[in-house]
């Protein structure tokens, strides 16, 4: 048996008084209701005298394409909404981050070239090109230690679009010559201003001047400024020596796979333990990290660099570093480590002079 087509008749209709209506047989009332149920096609509705926008909607009819392509749009929302995955450099570890700045930063890492871009397949290097690279890694760095000397070095760094970029490190003699440049704008409380276009006016503005550029010129070039070129300096030169040394286990081992890996390995940890070791000496660039301070903000050291965010461009301490937690961590630790040796050195010195005048 086959089901019969049921047709619904709306309310109206059936309240609606029936004068005049036609007969079933013949009548065109009747073929236009056949035509529509054997369409397969619901009667229509007749339209009421309700405004569109007063009607209310309790079963809104979609058709079968609409409803798909409304499916289509939710899960494509869906899938838009998840979190994009994490590039390469957001799932490195703080070790990979810390290794990857020691080694951009100072010439001489088998890994990067002088642009600081990776090299390809260096470990199937032949053994006269990883002699080559050393003998540029010692030229690189005796090249920084006489540029520390004077206006100051260039280094890479990577910024926080995780961009390859170019930064300078004050020299020797340029940290001195900020400090008479300073101080000339301190004594002479903003009329020499080399370091500002428009001139300091009012006897407020001249005098908050000549303190903050008086703070600067002792405590920005002479403490921190010239022992940190110093520092730069020593650091050129044992990284220098450490890449001639690196000359020998080459030449021997060179030729072969393994020993290739295995010098490559070696040396450039070196390299990132030989630059973490001055950096947390006595000022270093680390050790003057930690030990920075803003008593405005009662963050004292220690604490104000374990706050600082990862890129901080305001300051030339955190400017050419990413300042992770790990950075953080092993830094603190090195140079508070640093501090108790220096004054048990001192201490053992004060100790054995007073045993000479005894």
């Amino acid at each position: 048996m086959k089901a019969c087509p049921v047709t619904f008749i709306d309310p109206a209709q059936a309240v609606a008084p029936q004068t005049g209506a036609p007969s079933a047989n013949g009548s065109q009332s009747f073929d236009r209701t056949l035509q529509t149920i054997t369409a397969g096609v619901p009667t229509p509705q007749p339209q009421t005298d309700v405004p569109p926008n007063r009607r209310p909607l309790l079963f809104p009819s979609k058709s079968p394409e609409a409803g798909i392509k409304s499916a289509q749009a939710a899960y494509g929302k869906q899938l838009s909404s998840r979190p994009a995955a994490p590039s390469p450099t957001q799932r490195e570890s703080g070790w990979q981050k810390y290794k990857e700045d020691q080694l951009l930063r100072n010439p001489g890492s088998r890994t990067y070239d002088a642009k600081g871009e990776k090299i390809a397949g260096s470990v199937k290097q032949s053994a006269s090109w990883l002699i080559g690279k050393d003998i540029s890694g010692v030229v690189g760095n005796i090249r920084n230690f006489f540029a520390n000397i004077f206006k100051g070095s260039t280094i890479l760094y990577k910024d926080e679009k995780h961009q390859i970029r170019k930064g300078h490190e004050t020299g020797l003699l340029g940290a001195l010559g900020n400090f008479f440049r300073d101080l000339a704008g301190a004594l002479s409380f903003g009329a020499y201003h080399p370091d500002s276009r428009k001139p300091v006016q009012g006897f407020e503005n001249r005098l908050h001047y000549c303190v903050s550029k008086l703070k600067e010129a002792f405590l920005g070039d002479l403490v921190d400024g010239v022992p940190s070129s110093l520092n730069h300096m020593a650091q050129n030169a044992i990284l220098a020596g450490w890449r001639l040394a690196e000359v020998l286990p080459d030449a021997a081992l060179g030729s072969f796979a393994p020993g290739r890996k295995l010098t490559t390995t070696i040396f450039d940890n070196g390299q990132v333990a030989i630059e973490y070791l001055t950096d947390i000496a006595p000022t270093g660039d680390a050790w003057l990290r930690v030990h920075a301070c803003n008593w405005g903000k009662l963050s004292p050291p220690v604490l104000y660099n374990l706050k600082m965010p990862e890129h901080f461009s305001g300051d030339v301490r955190w400017r050419y570093v990413r300042n992770t937690p790990f950075r953080k961590g092993i830094e603190t630790i090195g140079a508070l480590l640093a501090d108790g040796l220096t004054l048990g050195l001192l201490g053992q010195t004060g100790g054995a002079s007073n045993r000479r005048e005894e």
